[in-house]
């Protein structure tokens, strides 16, 4: 099998597509909402949230201000961000 020259290397290497960087989805502490119901807001719109992480989350919240939800591709992330919006939650998304 012959070798590649240099440009055919470069070529091959340029059309690799790049992975996309990761997002955080961030909850910030607010004083609206019950410990309790950011629980269950964050198990009902973040899939797969067991009690303990979802408790950890809001506890972590509370306490520092802010805590990673999720951290996953920009659009998911945009979306659980959305989604914790929508129920009434402080949230944001940033690059991890």
């Amino acid at each position: 099998m012959p070798q590649k020259t240099t440009t055919e290397r470069r070529a091959s290497r340029a059309s690799k597509p790049r992975p996309e960087p990761p997002y955080n989805v961030i909850l910030h502490n607010d004083w609206e909402n019950s410990m309790v119901r950011v629980v269950a807001v964050l198990r009902r719109v973040i899939p797969g949230m067991s009690l303990r992480r979802a408790t950890a989350i809001m506890w972590t919240a509370h306490t520092t201000g802010r805590a990673t939800v999720k951290r996953c591709h920009k659009e998911l992330a945009e979306l659980y961000r959305d989604r914790l919006l929508s129920e009434g939650l402080t949230a944001s998304i940033e690059p991890a």
